[in-house]
């Protein structure tokens, strides 16, 4: 596939892949707290602090000095920290389907 679609619409693509993979994190957080009460107090606060300084936008800004939306292969830190806070809040896998939601 990827030699038959463009660097743009190939990133594009990875970007809703490491989306839906960011989703899946916050639910196994959601039922593995669910089950075993392993979040402790500060976790998803540190998560959502990880999410949002690995975005895209944030790793370009600090080694490039310029943010570039068509070379994103992960998502801004924005998309990532509401992925993974959908995956946290509604504990369904269901939740991340990022190839049919119309913005990510």
């Amino acid at each position: 596939m990827r030699q038959r679609i463009s660097t743009k619409d190939f990133n594009a693509l990875s970007v809703r892949l490491e989306l839906q993979a960011d989703c899946f994190a916050g639910v196994w957080a959601n039922r593995s707290h669910a089950s075993r009460q392993t979040l402790e107090r500060g976790d998803v606060e540190a998560a959502m602090n990880a999410a949002a300084k690995i975005g895209d936008d944030a790793l370009q800004q600090k080694s490039q000095g310029q943010v570039v939306p068509d070379s994103f292969t992960h998502g801004s830190s924005a998309q990532r920290v509401r992925w993974f806070k959908t995956g946290l809040t509604q504990g369904s896998v269901k939740a991340c389907d990022t190839f049919t939601s119309p913005s990510v």
